[in-house]
């Protein structure tokens, strides 16, 4: 059996692609090995039919000008990602942007709504009463506006 390898030597060797040390050793093998010399007219009547029966494709335009339209497609397929690429890098500036601006106005409006409505939870005023279980108790209460405070001194009377 043929290994790989002098296989493709064979096949390079019928195209005439082989340096003359190797094309030499290539030759010397044929004249010695008939499974060798049968894989090789094999392949040269390959080749043979192969080429008798090809098609010959006629392109419309010149193979320079060919060639130059394939080399400007892939220069407009290569630009594409760097322009995509682009459009994502404005896009994260914008979030980058916008992501803490947008909080900042959150916080903003939540502290406008909180100090509109400064009512205290529970306010104290002269219609509350305190109930103590001292008997000699008495108390007074005070309601500063500007200062948004309530203050109650509760007094027991004890000596």
């Amino acid at each position: 059996m043929i290994k790989h390898e002098t296989e493709l030597k064979l096949q390079a060797y019928l195209d005439g692609e082989l340096v003359p040390g190797e094309a030499g050793a290539i030759a010397e093998c044929l004249t010695r090995d008939a499974e060798a010399r049968a894989l090789f007219e094999e392949l040269k009547a390959t080749r043979t039919l192969l080429g008798g029966n090809e098609l010959e494709i006629k392109l419309p335009e010149s193979r320079e000008f060919f060639w130059s339209k394939v080399r400007r497609q892939i220069e407009r397929e290569e630009q594409k990602p760097a322009a995509a690429q682009e459009r994502a890098s404005t896009a994260a500036r914008w979030i980058r942007f916008l992501a803490p601006a947008g909080a900042l106005a959150a916080l903003a409006l939540f502290v406008v709504v909180s100090l509109r409505n400064s009512e205290p939870l529970l306010a104290l005023d002269d219609s509350h009463e305190i109930e103590t279980p001292l008997e000699e108790t008495s108390s007074f209460s005070f309601r500063s506006e500007a200062a948004a405070m309530t203050v109650v001194w509760v007094d027991s009377h004890r000596e």
